[in-house]
């Protein structure tokens, strides 16, 4: 299968978050509000973990900012986890550890299927390879910019999409089984031994 080679930059439109303690800074104009707030820990290598979301009180902050449904975000530093946000995790407020992939809307690209592609491991070595700094190494979007991604056809991009929305789906069926199956056990063997 022949794939077009694309410069990220020309397929999405990259944000980096606000600095939390600009997000915090309250101005006289605006009114205070509470939003739920990303945080480095509640982004997991299946998406958004709600329990580790924190509550930040902030003043007026972009839209562009918060999530969006089909936004990718990607950790700027080690593991580069990403996250692919569904209609449940819009709304979120994404802050400067992390940088937002937004879909064009005349991209050759499904948003979907560059999430998966944002899994591979070898994807994770390449954004090692452009991480900077000497004690801490970060993404800058500018050379996530330059990352290079394959493009297959229009078509083979949507059955990718479908298959890796497919995997996530049962990785979460799974997680959710063997969190019940250590609830049972825990409470079996309590059962067991109180009586």
């Amino acid at each position: 299968m022949s794939c077009e080679l694309n410069a990220l930059g020309d397929l999405v439109n990259i944000m980096a978050g606000v600095p939390i303690s600009r997000a915090r800074k309250l101005s006289d104009k605006d009114a205070p509000k509470q939003v739920r707030s990303l945080t480095p820990a509640a982004m997991t290598a299946n998406g958004i973990n709600d329990q580790l979301l924190s509550t930040e009180t902030v003043s007026s902050v972009k839209e562009d900012l918060y999530t969006h449904e089909g936004d990718i975000i990607v950790k700027t530093s080690t593991p580069y986890d990403c996250a692919f946000i569904d209609r449940d995790h819009s709304g979120i407020l994404v802050t400067s550890f992390a940088l937002i992939l937004r879909a064009r809307p005349d991209s050759l690209v499904d948003i979907r299927y560059l999430a998966a592609f944002f899994e591979l491991e070898q994807t994770k070595r390449q954004l090692q390879e452009i991480s900077k700094g000497l004690k801490l190494q970060f993404i800058k979007k500018r050379d996530l910019a330059e990352l290079m991604v394959p493009v297959p056809p229009q078509r083979e991009q949507a059955r990718l999409a479908a298959l890796y929305e497919g995997t996530r789906h049962r990785i979460e069926l799974c997680q959710a089984i063997a969190a019940k199956s250590e609830l049972l056990l825990e409470s079996t063997l309590l059962d067991t031994i109180t009586k």
